[in-house]
């Protein structure tokens, strides 16, 4: 399975966060997106998820475009952004299988509490989610992307509240969402984590894929001076362009 983005533009009145970007993501790859706050990460996120219109350019699957509007097309894409989307009155179990009858699946409560399992929220006592800490309900988030076996997997920041324990469990969960064959694609400041699981290192800066590393075991440090390097060069040619 291929899910591309070709000649990407968003554009808010002037302001232009992305222009003619391309980004080409295939199954059992875990690609990491990577750029300076306000780079336009979780804008692409949005796209790709059909929360938000393109200004301008196209959105494929396996090179027919996507139909946003189409029930089948969402149900294929799991989605963590800044927003838990959890209804804090109920409790995990009850967000879970309200959201198993909203995607229209025939997953029974043992597999719903299976999948709490999973995330580490198996013991947690049957009490409302706003009780939760912002750890738990990040599991939680985590278990409702999950939910439908979604091909596609759109995670931003989904390391965010996470103890040490619970990022490792998040690892271990990409690992095995890999190689399933899922497509993903995350954003974090997260590196040391990432790194153990990215397949590659896209860096998103001044509206396009400025470049993109392969992760082919270098070292945290090694990684860091490649960002600086295509942030910083970027910035200063634009700078010495200028008028």
């Amino acid at each position: 399975m291929r899910f591309e983005a070709k000649k990407l533009c968003k554009a808010y009145g002037v302001q232009r966060v992305l222009q003619n970007l391309d980004i080409s993501l295939q199954s059992g790859e875990l690609v990491c997106l990577l750029g300076p706050n306000g780079a336009g990460k979780s804008t692409l996120i949005r796209l790709l998820s059909g929360l938000l219109k393109p200004t301008a350019g196209e959105i494929t699957i396996d090179g027919t475009l996507a139909d946003f509007s189409e029930a089948e097309i969402r149900r294929r894409i799991g989605l963590i952004l800044h927003q838990t989307f959890l209804y804090e009155q109920l409790t995990g179990l009850e967000n879970l299988q309200l959201y198993a009858r909203l995607y229209g699946t025939r997953l029974t409560e043992s597999d719903l509490k299976q999948l709490m399992v999973r995330v580490g929220l198996g013991k947690v006592r049957p009490v409302p989610v706003r009780s939760y800490s912002r750890g738990m309900k990040q599991r939680l988030t985590i278990a409702r992307a999950l939910l439908n076996e979604p091909q596609i997997l759109l995670l931003d920041e989904p390391y965010t509240g996470l103890d040490q324990q619970g990022s490792t469990m998040l690892n271990q969960l990409l690992i095995e969402e890999k190689e399933q064959q899922r497509i993903i694609l995350i954003t974090t400041h997260e590196l040391s984590f990432i790194r153990q699981v990215a397949s590659r290192f896209d860096i998103l800066h001044r509206g396009k894929i400025a470049e993109s590393i392969p992760n082919a075991d270098m070292s945290l440090d090694e990684l860091q001076e490649r960002y600086n390097t295509v942030v910083n060069n970027r910035v200063k040619v634009q700078t010495e362009a200028a008028p």
